[in-house]
């Protein structure tokens, strides 16, 4: 899974599926869903289309229920959502994200797979940020304003990628005042931290 990443992150997206597929295949004979579901999720940022996205996720869903994997279920109902609001379909966007919020009410990032230790409350907000900026959705302001608040003065490495998703929502969903000092603050702090991005 991780060489699929490197891959893709390389530009090599067919190798990149490769290794998705036998991830995949391993995670099959050796009976591990949630190493199946890092898989699906993993492809479904490469998936042609939104709906051949959300086929993936959907199955990557039912790998991670149950005890354990909350925060695994969280970042794929996330992801899901997101491929629902690329679509316009505000229901099944806005569902997946509430999912999305109840499994990570469950979650603890730091106690399950190491491969879900990204999924702080600081990427449940970008993945938030996300639908709502896509959707135009009015929950995008009190959303932008909790994560500005919870990234606080001091911005941890993983708050540069929210602000760019804050930046990038905000931007779609037409405040382009805020949009843009926010893209400011987002380029600054990316260029203060290249090894976050």
């Amino acid at each position: 899974a991780l060489a699929g990443w490197v891959a893709w992150d390389l530009g090599d997206h067919r190798r990149a599926r490769a290794f998705y597929e036998v991830t995949k295949d391993c995670a099959d004979v050796a009976g591990h869903l949630p190493l199946r579901a890092l898989a699906l999720a993993y492809a479904s940022y490469g998936a042609s289309t939104p709906e051949k996205a959300m086929r993936l996720l959907a199955q990557a869903a039912q790998d991670v229920r149950g005890f354990g994997n909350a925060t695994a279920a969280a970042w794929i109902h996330g992801r899901y959502s997101e491929e629902a609001a690329n679509l316009g379909d505000d229901t099944e966007a806005l569902r997946a994200l509430d999912r999305a919020h109840i499994a990570y009410d469950f979650a603890d990032h730091t106690a399950e797979q190491a491969w879900v230790q990204f999924m702080t409350p600081y990427r449940l907000d970008s993945l938030s940020l996300s639908v709502y900026g896509q959707l135009g959705r009015q929950e995008l302001t009190e959303t932008a304003d909790n994560a500005v608040r919870r990234l606080g003065e001091s911005l941890p490495g993983s708050g540069v990628v929210v602000l760019g998703d804050l930046a990038a929502a905000l931007l779609r969903g037409g405040d382009i005042d805020q949009g843009v000092y926010v893209s400011r603050q987002f380029v600054a702090a990316a260029d203060a931290r290249p090894n976050t991005m």
